[in-house]
């Protein structure tokens, strides 16, 4: 049986292929099988991919990163598999850190550390890191509060298939959705204390529009405080800092639904100063409302 499986989705990417393929053949450890999944694309991502002898797997319309991943596991026959985004890089030692953690633990699920890298400077934005430790002792409420992404992760293929892979209805969310599910699902993990992988910030995806994804954590939020009653303190955590996000971002009216669940969910946030934007917004602009805030602060 093959052991690590390579899935990338793509939609119009055919100025990444070039890279991502030079990055990819530095690794110390070769991938068993390789697959992409284009989205429908309506560049010439398809036969630019076809050309170089790789296989390809054609969507017919454009479905999304969840769909294109579901396919894309459904495919693969590796014991392992591993998404990646092809405009991200992978840690050349990304296999062989990898294999050395599986052979100390066999685990459902291997994570890494991730750094997030600025496209045009190189410098560093953000570096995640996790705590095996910490996640050990409640992995649901951990990755409720601590996001992990997918391209430092290495998934059983059996557990993945499991839970059902990734939520197709969101664009946004769904890997760190995926963890959530794979916690309540009784998965095992086991954490690599180096940068597995580094997600390239060219900023113009799907997470530029900041208000639109603050909305998709707050479904999932919804969600999870209807069914994991046990992580109830680390989702008011979460709804607090979606809550201040749009209020960063002057999306006022969205507070409405962070009132609802504080109310629905009897969770006692302190946020009356918050009730009293969400219904100065009823009245009054937003751009005034900014302003004020920034007068009082």
């Amino acid at each position: 049986m093959k052991r690590h499986a390579l899935l990338v989705p793509c939609y119009n990417a055919q100025n990444y292929i070039d890279g991502f393929l030079e990055n990819l053949s530095k690794l110390t450890v070769p991938f068993d099988e390789v697959i992409f999944y284009d989205d429908a694309s309506t560049d010439n991502t398809l036969q630019a991919l076809e050309s170089k002898g790789i296989r390809v797997i054609k969507g017919e319309t454009n479905k999304g990163p969840g769909f294109a991943r579901n396919r894309l596991a459904g495919a693969a026959t590796s014991k392992y598999i591993h998404f990646h985004d092809i405009d991200d890089e992978f840690n050349p030692l990304f296999l062989q850190l990898i294999d050395d953690k599986l052979s100390q633990n066999q685990t459902d699920v291997i994570l890494g550390y991730a750094d997030w890298i600025d496209f045009d400077s190189r410098d560093t934005v953000i570096q995640w890191r996790y705590d095996e430790g910490e996640l050990l002792k409640d992995p649901l409420s951990y990755f409720i509060s601590n996001p992990l992404g997918i391209i430092n992760t290495v998934y059983s293929r059996d557990i993945f298939l499991k839970v059902k892979g990734f939520n197709e209805h969101y664009t946004c969310w769904e890997d760190a959705d995926l963890h959530v599910q794979l916690a309540a699902a009784g998965a095992t993990f086991g954490v690599i204390n180096h940068v597995l992988a580094y997600s390239l910030r060219h900023y113009n995806g799907i997470s530029k529009n900041e208000a639109r994804c603050w909305g998709c954590r707050l479904k999932f939020i919804e969600s999870y405080l209807s069914n994991f009653q046990s992580a109830t303190a680390s989702l008011k955590n979460e709804l607090k800092k979606v809550q201040n996000e749009f209020v960063r971002l002057g999306k006022y009216k969205q507070l409405g639904n962070v009132i609802l669940l504080n109310k629905q969910h009897n969770l006692l946030m302190d946020n009356w100063k918050i009730v009293l934007i969400y219904k100065a917004s009823k009245f009054l602009p937003s751009n005034f409302i900014s302003l004020m805030l920034k007068l009082i602060r």
